[in-house]
């Protein structure tokens, strides 16, 4: 049974993670309330967070789901194209 990867944003504002642990991505700075897929592995996450940032030209960050002192674990830049 597959299990789905989308992370409902509470009544709050913040995304309810009391669930599930993992990875989220956005777009740098970007606060808006939605529905965000959930990334099992770090290296997943940071694969799409490249690809988006490639295809968008903005750069995209990656998330933790669980309580860390660091909730932004890194920013994906574009990379430059040839």
């Amino acid at each position: 049974m597959k299990h789905d990867n989308r992370v409902p944003v509470n009544g709050t504002g913040t995304l309810d993670t009391s669930i599930w642990t993992g990875y989220l991505i956005r777009p740098k700075g970007d606060m808006r309330r939605y529905t965000l897929r959930m990334y099992e592995t770090l290296q997943e996450a940071s694969d799409v967070a490249q690809e988006r940032a490639d295809s968008h030209h903005r750069p995209y960050e990656v998330l933790a789901t669980c309580d860390t002192s660091q909730r932004i674990i890194k920013t994906i830049e574009p990379r430059k194209s040839k």
